[in-house]
């Protein structure tokens, strides 16, 4: 059963960033908080964020295991998935905007 206690885990390394754009500063979280928020979502049983792990996890094979101890409350485990998401994140970042060929 989901320990609600980690229900809103947040890995240690996320953190809030300030940005200046065209609109003024904005605060913006780092891969690892917004990893945080999907795998905390995941745990809480929502569907979208399941199918965001799903496509993101270089090894799907490790996703049930991970839900399973998450949801025992067992911290190492979500510091994994979370650090696997935040990587994985980054990776589709620098993907979506590597420059195309011509």
């Amino acid at each position: 059963m989901y320990n609600k206690e980690f229900q809103h885990y947040v890995h240690p390394l996320s953190s809030i960033e300030i940005v200046d754009t065209d609109e003024g500063k904005k605060e913006v979280i780092n891969n690892w908080a917004f990893a945080s928020v999907i795998w905390s979502t995941a745990l809480a049983g929502n569907k979208n964020a399941l199918i965001l792990i799903n496509e993101v996890f270089p090894d799907k094979s490790r996703i049930p295991l991970l839900l399973l101890r998450s949801k025992q409350g067992d911290e190492a485990a979500m510091r994994d998935a979370i650090a696997i998401l935040a990587f994985a994140i980054d990776d589709k970042l620098a993907e979506a905007f590597e420059p195309k060929g011509n």
